[in-house]
């Protein structure tokens, strides 16, 4: 897993539940409500979402956002672990499920990105984990800056 440039965490901890039926949910509702949850995170730390699930021949952007710096890929990475604390985690983290093989595939749908969308100059590479504890408790780890591509 490459070096990020900074990490920033949050508990989102609700009223009322939001992530309610999460102990029914398949595994990609889950992953599918994290991407939602994923997607106003992100726009409240200032990226404007371009595309969900954007699929090329090598496979599927979770997010495609902007910033102030360019182009961001978003992969999300998902799990529920209901009734533990934050505290109680011992375990790596969702968005630590990464390995040399989706960063190569990565590499390949930012090289197919920038040949779609030519005045795209550079993609940053960036994860949210996502870890829901309760049917209103999430744990949100984002880890900005993995890997640029068109540098």
């Amino acid at each position: 897993m490459p070096e990020f440039e900074k990490k920033i965490e949050a508990v989102v901890d609700v009223t009322r539940p939001a992530f309610e039926g999460i102990e029914e949910m398949s595994t990609k509702e889950v992953g599918d409500l994290g991407e939602a949850l994923a997607r106003s995170f992100l726009c409240d730390n200032g990226l404007e979402i371009a595309e969900a699930n954007w699929k090329t021949p090598f496979g599927e952007v979770d997010i495609v956002a902007n910033d102030e710096f360019g182009t961001v890929f978003v992969e999300v990475k998902s799990r529920r672990l209901l009734g533990f604390s934050v505290d109680e985690i011992d375990m790596p983290a969702p968005e630590e499920a990464f390995d040399e093989k989706k960063f190569e595939r990565y590499a390949k749908m930012a090289e197919f990105y920038q040949m779609v969308h030519e005045e795209c100059e550079q993609i940053r590479f960036d994860v949210v984990g996502i870890t829901f504890l309760s049917d209103r408790i999430a744990l949100i780890s984002y880890l900005v800056g993995g890997i640029w591509w068109g540098e």
